[in-house]
């Protein structure tokens, strides 16, 4: 699944039937490549972040997830959040200083979290090349990059 798919999805408690906010982003981590929390928007004074522990699915329409879910974890999240603030456009770079694109999109398994693939103005990288994410640029190893057989052109 990827994560202009999801955006401004509604989230709801399924305890309470009750909207809880609209999906804005993801909150990654790397080593393992992985969704850590949803960026909400439009919470109504809830807090802006949900752990990905507390996403019971992500349907076609909405992302279900346990009442009280976002209560005293923002404090854990507060630096992968800030470094993930508008990830979308984000530049990636090599871990050798070289430019690779923008990113375009992330590609993640809405079971477990895993992110699958991050897609750039120059092709898809595999996850498992992420080093890091940082408020100025997503870095990967060099060798997801000159690889080129990791690429996909078609992206």
């Amino acid at each position: 699944m990827l994560l202009t798919e999801i955006a401004d999805r509604p989230v709801m408690d399924t305890e309470e039937a009750q909207s809880i906010g609209q999906v804005d982003s993801l909150v990654i981590a790397p080593r393992p490549a992985r969704v850590i929390a949803l960026r909400l928007k439009k919470t109504n004074g809830g807090g802006t972040l949900l752990t990905w522990q507390y996403v019971h699915a992500i349907g076609p329409d909405a992302v279900m997830a346990r009442v009280n879910a976002r209560e005293g974890d923002e404090e854990d999240l507060t630096e992968h959040a800030a470094a993930c603030r508008n990830l979308l456009g984000r530049r990636v770079l090599s871990e050798r200083g070289a430019e690779i694109g923008a990113l375009q999109d992330i590609d993640f398994d809405p079971e477990s979290g895993r992110i699958l693939s991050l897609l750039t103005s120059s092709g898809t990288l595999p996850a498992q090349g992420l080093l890091g994410v940082g408020s100025y640029a997503v870095i990967v190893q060099a060798a997801s990059h000159l690889d080129r057989g990791h690429l996909d052109a078609g992206s």
